[in-house]
């Protein structure tokens, strides 16, 4: 007899893979390959750990609860790094905003996942994981613009999201859609 996990623990497990994708790609040196980080390989696994969870519990408020560990681990680096040590934020009050950003891609999760509910299975992940990505773009455009200050070393990245949306966001939709139809496979076998 086979057993379903529970709900919380699904959540937890995929909660702490995304916060591990993404400090990975955060601390790998790409040797002088820009953007690598957030616009080539990153996206892609992300999309497995966040549509997973919500595709396999099909129940609203996964993909917001799945983003949480994200949320409040990342509040430490946040005000550590760019906060105290950098003054790359605006305000203390934007760390906060900034780390909110996890809950409300995972909110987009959810319902994207509703509003697919009448396709298939394999087209639900591909717009879950879509979704995911292109609502990642847009939050951290907004958060690049408006969180940081101009001249701070984010500048770079930001250069990424308004003079280079043509391929970031694009190449952001295509890894979000392929690791949802990943997680689509991975939950079939499951």
């Amino acid at each position: 007899m086979q057993t379903t996990p529970k709900p919380w623990k699904t959540i937890l497990i995929w909660g702490f893979a995304v916060v591990a994708v993404l400090m990975i790609g955060a601390v790998i040196d790409y040797s002088g390959v820009s953007g690598t980080c957030m616009f080539i390989l990153m996206p892609y696994f992300a999309a497995i750990c966040g549509a997973f969870p919500v595709l396999a519990l099909n129940r609203m408020g996964t993909g917001i609860w799945v983003f949480v560990p994200y949320a409040l681990i990342g509040l430490a680096p946040l005000y550590y790094f760019d906060w105290l040590r950098d003054g790359a934020l605006v305000g203390l009050w934007a760390v906060f905003v900034f780390a909110a950003t996890g809950p409300l891609i995972g909110a987009a999760l959810d319902i994207a996942n509703r509003l697919t509910a009448r396709f298939s299975e394999r087209t639900r992940a591909i717009c879950v994981g879509t979704t995911m990505q292109v609502v990642t773009f847009v939050v951290t455009l907004l958060g690049f613009r408006y969180l940081y200050v101009p001249t701070s070393s984010m500048a770079g990245h930001l250069h990424f999201y308004t003079r280079e949306w043509f391929f970031t966001l694009p190449w952001m939709a295509i890894n979000g859609a392929l690791g949802g139809y990943t997680a689509y496979t991975l939950k079939k076998r499951a």
